[in-house]
Parts: structure tokens; C-alpha cells; sequence
């Protein structure tokens, strides 16, 4: 994952930012060059393959490169005599589309030269036309302005900062955290979100003077404003679907497995024995056999024989099927808050991701062995979908018999008896003559079989937050904008599929994980997140994402003859729970004892404390029993503990 940064000095004028217009002052281009270099000093291990810097003025491009995609040396590069220059962390996959449309016949040109050409071409409507993960900044001499660009899914991350007669961006948002003038006050909206488990707004980051430019949209730069577009939006293809949805699934599937094999010949893949990684690991494998290369890395968490979290055989049964050279991490010990102070400063805050210490495990073994682009799974539920919006959909359309069917199939998958899971569907969607005594007989069903671990009378995440910042953030208005499903969304199985992918956990995930990775050398590439298939994705009818009880349909039967049958028709998923709170309690309680009880103080303005201490009370007496919402009450209070000491130690607001 390589690194961007910038700076343009905007001499003399007002700068308007989210609502704020703050005066400029007179900066000098050698400000320019001296914060470009601090910048890069401060992305260093973005950039193992070098860095380099370009000057005009008052604007200054920087590039920390990891060599991902075999092209000449870092950038930033130039255009038109120097009219144009870019800095991009980029990977397009269109480029043969790309290049016939822009009259490039030079097959070895860069993406970045690309890029400016389409700018050349298409302006700032350039973006519209590109396929794949890129965040850049092309400075346009002739027009005196920046124009900023960020993925369609937020793949590649882009932070800005807008004041004082100065605009800056990286990749992180630590370069800019050391430019005099940068306000490093922590954001209040940003932490009520974090423990609401609500990463609601797109631009939001832990710093109230530092931005995130949202996926999908450009950012336009001159001496006068800064202007936030939207160049694309998530829809269904409007490409008629073939007569065999699988069979076009597994084309679209395949090139986009091949296009992010494209350049490293140090590529590599997760496998957790799981279904979109086991999909990703066999795809890759077959096309590196195809090719004649050596076998396919993979890398695997392996934990105690017999635990709960044992997919050993879901493995072991991948790697007979498709030769790889294959990794086995073992787990061990786990120990979640282990080297935490510094997971926190690689992430320049708190995050929604109580497991990323296991997947930096992964990071960090495949860096030691010279991998450094690695194919990971993330996204397979999201973008080919569970289809729970399917069970919706036959509800709404009182299709009662075909409900209880699928019902049937599915409700092992979901946890939930199928009487219980019928009865939610009856009770939004059925006759309301019917439903109060149906309400009676199932409530007396539901209540013999339902676990205690899984009633938490009249509690909810709000509880975690104290009422003086849940009120000066309007948490509870926001949650209810953001984090429920809005009724006629929940009854269509295409709107429920589209506002999962809109949700602001997609981007937030995307870079927890590219700062993770980007610490080992590696650069994360995401199959499943590809613009054709998520557009086919969406197109698709409810039946070919959950059939006969199996999410993720579409992509079971296009893996027909790929993946071994156990792990192509698995209908489990692992869930970690039981290991973060085993993690917890065995190796953290006296940090636990510390960090929410004898330093609680610390929390006080941002936790509802009794709620927590009652949480952490009832998790240490009974953790195999412990309830979901009291881990993450427990694991969240903690970190967000760590986080700000760790601020309040550097000498920052708090």
C-alpha cells in the first residue's frame, strides 16, 4: 500500500471548510517543501521501495511507493510540460479500455499517466470512467487547482485538512498531525460513534480538524473554496442478466481475482477455510497453475484442535483440493490487547475491529516472507449478500408457504429457532387479526428454548454512552438516521442488499485494514469489492443469494468443481466472541482492573460508568456465558481508555 501526500499553500483568501471560513495567511513555498518532507518522514513504511517529492510554488506532491504493480520508480510524475502532476496510490483494472479510448498504445505506460490523461480528456468527470482501487491528487497548473479523488468503496484511504491559508492530505493522518497550525483536538462526535458501534459520517476521523474524503467522491481545490462531489453511486447493472446467473458470476468472480494478481509476483492469499476466502484461494490457484507460476502462498490462522474456532478440516480440505504453499499460523495464547499501545498508533485511534491483532498476525507473517499484495475475502456477505432481505421480500409478498421453507433451511445459519424467526416475519408482514395470538402461543415457545446469554432485558448500546455526550453528539438521532434499516428499505431484498453496501462500516474496515497492513509491507486487494460484480451483485433476484437455506447462493454454485464440496456447502460461520472474551479474562484482567476501575476517571465524560463496571462485573464472574453487548461494552471502554491516555501522553487535547 503506498503512500500520498500534499500540500498547496492558498495565499491571501478565505478557506471554507464543513461550514467554518477560517482566514488565510501568508505562507512561503519553502513551508511547502519543508512539510512535504515531513510528511513522507511520517508515512516512512508506506514507502519501502522509496519516496520522492515535486515542487512548484506553493504546491508540493509526495509518494511513498510500494512496488505492487511493476512500474518505474515512485512519483510523483508530470504532464504537458509540467502543466499536470499527480501523486497516486492506484491500481486500475480497466486499463485496455482505458488505453483504446485515450489513443495509448504504449501497453507499458504507468496507471498514474493514465489517469492524467483521462483528466486531460474527461476533466473532473474523469473518475466515472476508471475501474479499480486508487486514491490520487492532480495538481492542474493552467486552472490553479487540486483535484482529489478517492475509490468507489474507499479502498484506498485519503484524510485532508483545510485552514489557515493551507490544504494538506496523506494517506494517514499522522503527516498531518505534525504540521504547525493543525489543530489536535479529539473528536467527541467521532468517540460517541465509536461506542455506539456507529461509524455514521463518511468525512468524520478521531480529529475534529482532520477530514476523510468519502469513497466515491472528488475534492476540488482552488485559492477560493474546497468543493465535495459525488462522482458515482451504488446501483444494480442494468445489463440483462444471462439465462445462468452462476455461470456469469464465476466469469465476473475470476477477472477480478486476476486483476488484482496484476504486477507483484509477490502475491499471496488468505485462507481461513471459510467460503469467500477458500473461493479466492482455489480461483487464484487455478489461474497461477494456468500460468505456469509457482504455487499460491496462503496463509492460515490455526487454532486449538477441538475449540470452537478449529477450521482446521475447512482447510486441510481446501489445500488438498488446490495446491498452494501454505502458512499455518497458530493462535496460541490469544491476548487482544497485546502490543495494543502501538496497534493504536498505527490506527491514529479507536476502531471497530476487536480482532485486527490476529489479522496483523497474518499481516506480519506473509511481510517475512516477502509477500506483498495479499488476497483477502472481506466483503463476500456484504457484496454477494446472506439474503436475508430474500425472507423480507417473500414476507411482503405473503408468500407464507415459500417463507416458511426457506425459513426452515435458514434458521440454523441465523441463530434462531424457525418457529421464532417465522414468527418475526408474521409479525411485520402478516394479518394483524391473527398476530396476538400467535404472539401468545410463540412467546411461551420462545421462552423455553432461548439461551440466557442472549436476554439483555431493556438494555442497549446507548447505555454505554454517558447521557451528557450522548446529548451533545445526538447519538440516539443519529443511530436512527444511520444504524437502523429504514422499514420499506428492510421489505426489498435489492434496497436492503444496496444500504448494506452504503453502510459506514464498508470504508471504516477498509482502513483499519490498509494502516494494519501497511505497517508489514502489504498491500491488502479485495476480490469481492470489484465494480462489475458488486453492480451484478445488486441486479441479482433474492433467490440466487439465499436458496434452500444457503446465503451467498450465486457464488456457491459458480465454485461448483473449484472448492471441495464441505467448505463449498458450509453452512456455518465462526464467531470469535468466545475467543476475545477468553483473551480477555485470561490475559488482561489486571489491565482490565486498571483501565475501568482505579483509572476510570479517565472515561467518566465519555462512558456511562455503572453500566460499565456492572459489564465488566458480570463478564469476569460468568465469561462463558458472557453477553454479546457486555463484550463489546468491556472491550470498547477499554480501548477507548488506551486510546486516550496514549493522546493525553503526547500532549493533545482531550
Amino acid at each position: 500500500m503506498s503512500g500520498v501526500a500534499g500540500i498547496l499553500l492558498r495565499q491571501g483568501h478565505a478557506i471554507a471548510v464543513r461550514g467554518h471560513t477560517i482566514a488565510g495567511r501568508e505562507l512561503a513555498p519553502e513551508d511547502a517543501a519543508t512539510d512535504i518532507q515531513q510528511m513522507l518522514a511520517r508515512m516512512r513504511h508506506r514507502g519501502p521501495d522509496g519516496n520522492s517529492w515535486w515542487l512548484d510554488g506553493g504546491i508540493a506532491l509526495g509518494h511513498a511507493w510500494l512496488n505492487t504493480t511493476d512500474e518505474a520508480g515512485p512519483g510523483p510524475l508530470t504532464m504537458a510540460g509540467g502543466k499536470l502532476a499527480i501523486t497516486a496510490d492506484c491500481r486500475l483494472d480497466n486499463r485496455d479500455e482505458l488505453m483504446a479510448r485515450l489513443g495509448v498504445r504504449d501497453r507499458s505506460v504507468a496507471d498514474a499517466v493514465l489517469l492524467m490523461r483521462a483528466y486531460l480528456r474527461w476533466g473532473e468527470s474523469c473518475p466515472v470512467h476508471l475501474q479499480g482501487d486508487f486514491a490520487f491528487a492532480i495538481w492542474d497548473a493552467e486552472r490553479r487547482l487540486l483535484f482529489c479523488v478517492r475509490d468507489h468503496f474507499g479502498v484506498k484511504p485519503f484524510y485532508y485538512h483545510a485552514a489557515d491559508g493551507r490544504f494538506a492530505f496523506a494517506s494517514e493522518i499522522g503527516p498531518m498531525l505534525g504540521l504547525d497550525g493543525v489543530d489536535a483536538r479529539i473528536s467527541e462526535h467521532r468517540i460517541s460513534g465509536f461506542l455506539a458501534g456507529l461509524p455514521d459520517d463518511p468525512q468524520s476521523t478521531p480529529y475534529s480538524d482532520i477530514f476523510s474524503l468519502p469513497a466515491r467522491h472528488s475534492l476540488t481545490v482552488t485559492a477560493q473554496h474546497v468543493m465535495l462531489r459525488r462522482y458515482w453511486q451504488i446501483e444494480p447493472s442494468t445489463r440483462p442478466l444471462r439465462s445462468d446467473a452462476a455461470e456469469e458470476f464465476g466469469h465476473l468472480f475470476a477477472q477480478s481475482v486476476r486483476n488484482r494478481m496484476r504486477g507483484s509476483q509477490s502475491t499471496g492469499a488468505m485462507l481461513s477455510g471459510g467460503l469467500d476466502s477458500s473461493s479466492i484461494a482455489c480461483v487464484a490457484g487455478l489461474q497461477n497453475a494456468a500460468e505456469r507460476k509457482p504455487r499460491l502462498p496462503t496463509f492460515s490462522l490455526i487454532f486449538e484442535k477441538g475449540s470452537p474456532m478449529d477450521e482446521r478440516a475447512f482447510i486441510d480440505a481446501v489445500l488438498d483440493q488446490q495446491k498452494t504453499d501454505p502458512t499455518l499460523i497458530p493462535v496460541g495464547n490469544y491476548a487482544p490487547f497485546a502490543e495494543f499501545e502501538r496497534v493504536l498508533e498505527e490506527q491514529e485511534g479507536t476502531f471497530l475491529a476487536p480482532g485486527l491483532t490476529l489479522t496483523r498476525s497474518i499481516y506480519r507473517t506473509a511481510g517475512a516472507k516477502g509477500v506483498k499484495v495479499l488476497l483477502d475475502g472481506h466483503g463476500g456477505d456484504e457484496v454477494v449478500s446472506q439474503g436475508h432481505g430474500h425472507l423480507h421480500e417473500l414476507a411482503n409478498g405473503r408468500r407464507w408457504l415459500d417463507l416458511w421453507r426457506e425459513v426452515r433451511s435458514a434458521s440454523n445459519t441465523y441463530g434462531d429457532s424457525t418457529l421464532g424467526l417465522y414468527f418475526q416475519f408474521l409479525t411485520l408482514y402478516g394479518p394483524a387479526w391473527r398476530i396476538a395470538r400467535l404472539r401468545q402461543l410463540a412467546n411461551r415457545a420462545l421462552n423455553r428454548i432461548r439461551k440466557p446469554a442472549r436476554i439483555q432485558r431493556g438494555r442497549s448500546w446507548r447505555d454505554l454512552i454517558n447521557p451528557d455526550l450522548a446529548r451533545r453528539t445526538e447519538i440516539v438521532d443519529r443511530f436512527h438516521r444511520a444504524g437502523y434499516m429504514p422499514p420499506g428499505v428492510q421489505a426489498s431484498d435489492a434496497l436492503s442488499h444496496r444500504w448494506i453496501l452504503l453502510n459506514g462500516y464498508v470504508p471504516h474496515s477498509f482502513e483499519v485494514l490498509d494502516k494494519a497492513a501497511a505497517n508489514f509491507g502489504i498491500e491488502p486487494r479485495y476480490p469481492f469489492w470489484d465494480k462489475p460484480l458488486v453492480e451484478f451483485c445488486l441486479a441479482l433476484p433474492g433467490e440466487e443469494k439465499l436458496s434452500h437455506g444457503f446465503g451467498r447462493h450465486v457464488l456457491r454454485r459458480a465454485m461448483e468443481g473449484i472448492l471441495p464440496p464441505a467448505v463449498q456447502w458450509r453452512r456455518d460461520k465462526i464467531d470469535f466472541t468466545a475467543n476475545l472474551v477468553n483473551g480477555m479474562v485470561r490475559n488482561h484482567r489486571d489491565l482490565l482492573e486498571q483501565l475501568l476501575v482505579s483509572d476510570a476517571g479517565r472515561i467518566a465524560p465519555y462512558v456511562n460508568l455503572p453500566q460499565v463496571s456492572a459489564a465488566y462485573g458480570r463478564l469476569m464472574r460468568q465469561p462463558d456465558r458472557a453477553a454479546p453487548l457486555d463484550v463489546q461494552y468491556v472491550w470498547r471502554s477499554a480501548s477507548l481508555s488506551l486510546w486516550l491516555r496514549q493522546v493525553q501522553h503526547s500532549g493533545s487535547p482531550a
